[in-house]
């Protein structure tokens, strides 16, 4: 798959001249691991899943001007659920991302895709031949650090975070997540803009970080953060502070809202896609970013990790560390349906005070009874 190739900027903290960093927190996380001969470092392990990003914003870029000559093909996993809508963007992404990603690493490296279901899919890829990503990305920037033992990393990817942003046409709102995991923690990640100006008059926009470490751009420069988007800049409209959800009508997610307004005298924002969300928090865009349910794993692995290497917090709705990336998580443990809480560095609202506030609304607390 041809993909573009471009060198890192530096967004917030630098990753130049931070290998001591890098190795503290890097033998931090192997301490309790045992070294096989399947071992990697998270130097090469990063750049590959940055490149890979990026190739995955350009199988969703192709996809889009397609759709000048033809009807996009849509398919609802659940026929009730219009966010649960699967196009040929989710396909083509994940074949680029995954197929990359093995080319390199094999098929020891666990990789959790969203849509591991799609056997058509999964079947296509076997039959393709993918250009291995490039190792080299952060060469001059981590040099040799821990080694980490390949069965404790699982990639996680959301080929097309907000699909049904993608078919609605509202392009501003998708992401592609590529997340690394080790030890069941989210450790760092890449985060795609296909489309940063909402159309694809400008090249992509890969947002990549390493918790504890720090973060860089590659590709378009980044025109977001840490002012609020063009569209709720007016303060009449939208007075700050900037509560980011989506367009759920859940009662719980009403309840929050309506608090969260009350208490602070801010005003809700809407924002498509769990990584969007995150992402706004991230960059100052908004105080604060609530969501009550999600996909999966894949939908919070990367941008955790980014905004965890921004500065910020990120807990789940009832203020409990997110635990989504061990085996059951969902399936047993239905940890998704605890949603999340995200606030930048210097948040005009409190994390802990909101975490706090929520909690109080019955109709928070009639959620948590329900999925507990």
């Amino acid at each position: 798959a041809a993909h573009q190739k471009s060198e890192p900027t530096n967004l917030m903290a630098p990753f130049p001249r931070m290998k001591d960093a890098v190795i503290v927190a890097l033998l931090c996380i192997s301490l309790h691991m045992t070294k096989t001969d399947a071992a990697l470092q998270i130097g090469p392990l990063l750049s590959t899943c940055v490149d890979s990003c990026q190739r995955g914003c350009i199988e969703i870029r192709s996809v889009q001007a397609s759709r000048k000559n033809k009807a996009l093909a849509v398919e609802l996993k659940d026929k009730d659920d219009p966010k649960s809508a699967l196009t040929e963007a989710d396909g083509a992404a994940q074949r680029a991302i995954v197929g990359s990603l093995r080319s390199v690493w094999g098929k020891n490296l666990r990789i959790v895709g969203e849509e591991d279901d799609d056997e058509e899919s999964t079947a296509a890829m076997e039959g393709m031949t993918f250009e291995p990503p490039r190792k080299d990305i952060f060469d001059d920037d981590f040099g040799e650090t821990a080694e980490i033992d390949m069965s404790d990393v699982t990639i996680f990817v959301d080929p097309l975070d907000g699909t049904r942003e993608f078919v609605e046409g509202r392009l501003e709102n998708c992401q592609v997540l590529v997340g690394i995991a080790i030890g069941g923690e989210a450790v760092a990640g890449a985060i795609g803009i296909p489309f940063p100006a909402g159309d694809d008059s400008t090249e992509p926009t890969i947002v990549y970080g390493l918790a504890d470490v720090g973060t860089g751009v590659m590709g378009a420069p980044l025109s977001r953060g840490p002012y609020p988007l063009d569209r709720n800049i007016d303060g009449v409209k939208y007075p700050r502070p900037h509560i980011a959800t989506g367009d759920s009508t859940a009662d719980v997610m009403i309840a929050c809202k309506e608090s969260a307004i009350k208490a602070t005298g801010g005003s809700n924002v809407i924002y498509g896609g769990a990584g969007n969300k995150i992402l706004a928090a991230a960059l100052g865009e908004v105080a604060c970013s609530i969501q009550h349910k999600f996909g999966g794993p894949w939908d919070l692995c990367a941008p955790q990790a980014i905004i965890t290497a921004m500065g910020g917090r990120i807990t789940d709705l009832f203020g409990d560390e997110i635990s989504l990336y061990e085996p059951d998580s969902i399936t047993k443990y239905r940890r998704n349906e605890r949603g999340y809480i995200a606030t930048p560095p210097g948040s005009d609202i409190d994390h802990d005070a909101l975490v706090a506030l929520l909690n109080r609304e019955p109709s928070v607390q009639k959620y948590k009874d329900s999925i507990n």
